[in-house]
């Protein structure tokens, strides 16, 4: 048979032993070997090659489903991520236990907006304790109103509590949205910003913390000081000529920046002025200011 094949012992024998294995020879005759039938022979192969591939797709339909558990997994851990980071806490007692909480362990500031009417008497009650607690640790309390809050004779006697020991407060005719933050890390928003009795979102995420303190740091820089808008100044200071430049302008000019090149200075340096000339006159919007400069003699 070497001969005949043209190779050798240990050739013949491992072919022989691969043909076995397809099922192509019967070697169940170690004295004979016997081939499998054409026809037969090749079904097999066509049979087992049909098996490997059926195995094959089975492996790779596999691993599809375990890509898909991992973006599952990855959807869930963001879903918890934005859990963490944004609270919902529905109901008045427990916004109010959370605010509580939140203001016991605050070690730095609390920054308030509070757009609506005055507080109840009940609030008023709630609120003073935690502000005297706040302020005497050393935090800083800023806080801004609406004029409507001032309604209330109870309501000024508060704030004038609250300004005795060392609480700012600032008054603002213009729109803002309800909020408080702690130590510029935390911000509490209502969930509906018409229905504040629904509960709040506690917001932990800092791109949007940074976000609410800007909003809050311009509010501020806009009011005016409570004492100064409830107890204008009635002498006229002296003003220096761009003071005076500004004030002129402030009547007459459309916007900020036409007001600016018009007296020759920055639009971040004018700004600064109105900003203060509108603190000192106890005005809460520029055309007040500018009533009010007048009605003083300042221009």
């Amino acid at each position: 048979m070497r001969q005949a094949l043209g190779m050798d012992q240990d050739t013949i024998e491992a072919a022989v032993e691969t043909l076995g294995r397809l099922s192509l020879l019967d070697l169940s005759d170690r004295h004979k070997v016997t081939a499998t039938e054409p026809r037969i022979g090749v079904e097999r192969l066509i049979e087992q090659r049909l098996n490997e591939l059926n195995a094959e797709i089975r492996r790779v339909l596999a691993a599809r489903d375990v890509i898909g558990m991992f973006v599952e997994d990855q959807k869930l851990g963001e879903e918890t991520r934005s859990n963490l980071d944004i609270e919902r806490v529905e109901g008045l007692d427990r916004v109010r236990a959370r605010l509580d909480d939140l203001g016991f362990f605050c070690y730095k500031e609390t920054l308030c907006l509070h757009p609506g009417g005055p507080l109840s008497r009940g609030a008023i009650e709630t609120a003073l304790p935690l502000d005297t607690r706040s302020l005497r640790r050393g935090l800083a309390v800023k806080a801004v109103y609406h004029p409507k809050a001032l309604d209330d004779p109870l309501m000024v006697q508060y704030l004038r509590d609250v300004t005795a020991l060392g609480g700012q407060i600032h008054i603002t005719e213009d729109s803002m949205d309800r909020m408080v933050i702690f130590d510029r890390s935390v911000a509490i928003v209502p969930i509906h910003p018409k229905e504040s009795s629904r509960g709040a979102l506690l917001v932990r995420e800092p791109g949007l913390v940074s976000q609410l303190v800007t909003y809050f740091d311009g509010v501020w820089d806009a009011a005016t000081d409570f004492h100064e808008y409830t107890q204008p100044s009635e002498n006229a200071p002296l003003l220096s000529e761009l003071e005076k430049k500004v004030l002129r302008v402030m009547a007459t000019a459309d916007k900020d920046e036409i007001a600016a090149r018009e007296i020759d200075v920055s639009l971040r340096t004018y700004r600064r002025y109105v900003a203060d000339l509108m603190a000192r006159l106890g005005a809460v919007n520029r055309f007040q200011a500018a009533l009010r400069a007048k009605e003083e003699n300042w221009i």
